[in-house]
């Protein structure tokens, strides 16, 4: 299954009923935004401690070499957001909080991940196996620095391993199809730069997978998704969430947030778009389920792009604040 760059994963539909009954908010007009400069390619810096990549960890290009492009939709073309689809959203937001936090509900999709890197680059199948063309030291994304630095990171120095993995894959018409990841990483913080799924491992497993070479999974608290372009969870934001508190869509070129708390309703809707499943599934793959939740969320507006964090923490024990 194929989403576009930056873009959550394409999970299947929860037929599980949320059991919250809170009244809904109107929905509202749609927003428009202008399209995004492409980013400048990063810097390489001295290499990291090595992935465990094997010598011949090479996959053969033949077949059919025009790969199949991916689906692009413009915003004239694409349908407006329903009703129907938000409370969709809604419902399986609130399962995913449900299943994040109590871990004796039933039905959940996701279960602790098992993935290490060491399998990624080394599966007794080579069709599985990943391959690694970038890995290197670099500065974090220029668009969410002012927010990294608000948090304590260091964002010079060159200090975030920069990755980018490939699996390689054919469609049935013997088309070249590829699953491509671009990840930056720093203690405490995942940053998906690109997220392109047509087969292979869940991305949240493989993202789990590659924080745990370096960082021990405790320290995790941030995840961030970077200029947000998934056909889901950027038309909900253009025009339901924002038009819905009046918020403008950024056009300054400095970091414009907003806070979508725990339980309330944004919160589930925008955890049951795709990007927002996505984030729910590594919480329930890196810990046990009832010990961490996503405490919040926020959209980070800059330069009409729209960025979103993932605020990830241990769940308070009854009785404390």
């Amino acid at each position: 299954m194929a989403d576009n760059p930056s873009a959550g994963l394409r999970k299947r539909g929860l037929n599980e009923e949320d059991d919250c009954s809170s009244p809904r908010s109107p929905i509202r007009r749609r927003l428009t935004s202008k399209s995004a400069e492409p980013a400048e390619p990063a810097e390489s810096s001295e290499s990291p401690p090595p992935y465990p990549i094997p010598d011949d960890n090479s996959v053969s290009s033949d077949g059919k070499i025009p790969p199949t492009p991916r689906n692009s939709i413009s915003d004239d073309d694409r349908p407006a957001v329903s009703e129907e689809q938000v409370d969709k959203y809604y419902r399986k937001g609130a399962a995913y909080e449900a299943w994040i936090a109590d871990p004796t509900r039933g039905g959940c999709p996701c279960g602790k991940s098992e993935d290490t890197l060491f399998e990624l680059f080394n599966n007794s199948n080579k069709k599985k196996r990943f391959n690694c063309p970038e890995n290197h030291f670099d500065n974090p994304p220029r668009p969410i620095q002012e927010d990294l630095e608000q948090l304590g990171f260091p964002t010079k120095g060159k200090r975030c391993r920069f990755t980018r993995l490939i699996l390689h894959g054919y469609d049935k018409d013997g088309y070249k199809r590829e699953s491509e990841y671009q990840h930056s990483f720093a203690e405490g913080v995942i940053i998906g730069e690109c997220i392109y799924r047509y087969t292979g491992p869940n991305w949240s497993n493989i993202a789990i997978a590659q924080y745990k070479f370096d960082h021990p999974i405790d320290t995790l608290k941030y995840l961030y998704f970077t200029n947000v372009q998934n056909e889901e969870t950027l038309p909900y934001m253009q025009e339901i969430l924002y038009p819905r508190h009046d918020v403008k869509w950024p056009c300054v070129d400095r970091i414009e947030s907003q806070v979508w708390e725990y339980g309330t309703e944004d919160y589930r809707e925008i955890l049951g778009t795709k990007l927002g499943k996505s984030a729910a599934c590594l919480v329930l793959g890196a810990w046990e389920r009832g010990t961490h939740r996503i405490a919040r969320v926020y959209t980070l507006g800059r330069a009409h792009h729209i960025h979103l964090r993932f605020d990830i923490e241990p769940i308070p024990v009854s009785g404390t604040l």
